[in-house]
């Protein structure tokens, strides 16, 4: 086949359909094609193929850790993450998630790093995706009564404890939980370096999110639905205006600031 003597519009058709190695033939055939069309078709291809290498090259360094722990016979790696932590409101949301071992996320990241449309459709990929994944929420009172350390530790390991068929062995983002009898390690920004906590990082914000959109509902006028309980100055304002809301923590500042200021 003469793909020189095809259409612009053909030569797209047969480049799309053509396998990863028949492209690399086509692409030499084109390459003293004077048509503008042609050369601005063949540095799309490049861009993108670039772009796909990339991605591959990223999503192997994210799976370092748990390559790793294949090799030394774990079978079923859990990563585990949280997110609101640091709101003045609202509960703070763990996930644990285990990936096949042969799963192909790519784009996959830190929830922090990605936008809130990558993230729903990262959720949707991931639960699909998963051999199993848990989600843990620990209510602002119980923050109260017991301390964000205890509400954080407490919610990663009911988490990863959660989940069904068990983990063999857990990755978690900076915290250890020494509470586990399951091997576990903590790696600092995990969520950065272990495809594991990755995905449960952007379970657990999503859910989360959710969490504080439905909030947002209740109390309109705290803007949960723009900064999902955190401490933006749109927020802090809110609580110097109206007071706190039933579900913000009282012991986090500004919130105790306010309290303390009412007496």
């Amino acid at each position: 086949m003469d793909i020189a003597r095809k259409t612009i519009p053909e030569i797209k058709k047969i480049i799309d359909a053509a396998s990863e190695g028949r492209q690399v033939e086509l692409f030499s055939q084109l390459l003293d094609d004077p048509r503008a069309g042609v050369r601005k078709l063949l540095k799309a291809y490049r861009s993108e193929k670039a772009r796909l290498e990339a991605t591959k090259n990223a999503y192997e360094e994210l799976t370092r850790f748990e390559r790793k722990l294949y090799s030394q016979g774990f079978k079923m790696i859990a990563g585990v993450d949280e997110a609101g932590r640091g709101a003045l409101a609202g509960p703070i949301v763990a996930a644990a998630v285990i990936l096949p071992e042969q799963s192909q996320l790519y784009g996959i990241k830190d929830s922090k790093l990605l936008s809130p449309e990558k993230r729903e459709i990262l959720y949707e990929k991931i639960i699909n995706t998963a051999i199993a994944w848990n989600v843990v929420r620990i209510e602002h009172y119980d923050i109260d009564a017991n301390g964000i350390q205890w509400a954080n530790l407490r919610s990663l390991e009911m988490a990863a404890l959660g989940l069904n068929p068990a983990a063999d062995y857990i990755l978690s983002d900076g915290f250890d939980i020494k509470t586990l009898t399951i091997p576990h390690l903590a790696i600092t920004k995990g969520d950065n370096l272990s495809v594991s906590i990755a995905a449960a990082s952007i379970i657990a914000k999503v859910t989360r999110d959710r969490i504080m959109q439905a909030y947002h509902a209740e109390y309109p006028q705290y803007g949960f639905d723009q900064h999902k309980g955190y401490g933006t100055l749109l927020h802090k304002k809110a609580i110097e205006k109206y007071g706190p809301a039933p579900i913000h923590r009282k012991y986090f500042a500004p919130v105790a600031e306010y309290e303390q200021l009412s007496f």
